[in-house]
């Protein structure tokens, strides 16, 4: 995915934040020095706010199953039968 869709996926995503895009690509690319928590609610706005679609574009399979899916990110998602599908969609993969 080229930087301009990226910015322009972190502007709808952190609408009501001021943020650095150049940061928040950091922890999409999970640079060691970003904090791990950040990532967490990072990977939960995202899920929340983009269809699944464009976020197979932005990761991929095995960062969806290992890092995205994971139980602590999940356990985050609003509504409940959100979590229900991308459960199911961690055990798919």
């Amino acid at each position: 995915m080229n930087s301009i869709i990226k910015n322009q996926l972190i502007n709808k995503l952190y609408w009501d934040r001021d943020v650095d895009p150049d940061y928040i690509c950091g922890l999409l690319e999970g640079q060691p020095e970003q904090i791990s928590g950040e990532r967490t609610d990072l990977y939960r706005r995202i899920l929340n706010s983009f269809d699944w679609y464009t976020i197979l574009k932005i990761f991929t399979h095995e960062q969806l199953k290992h890092d995205v899916l994971n139980e602590q990110v999940i356990s985050r998602l609003f509504p409940k039968d959100l979590r229900k599908r991308y459960r199911y969609a961690r055990n798919i993969l």
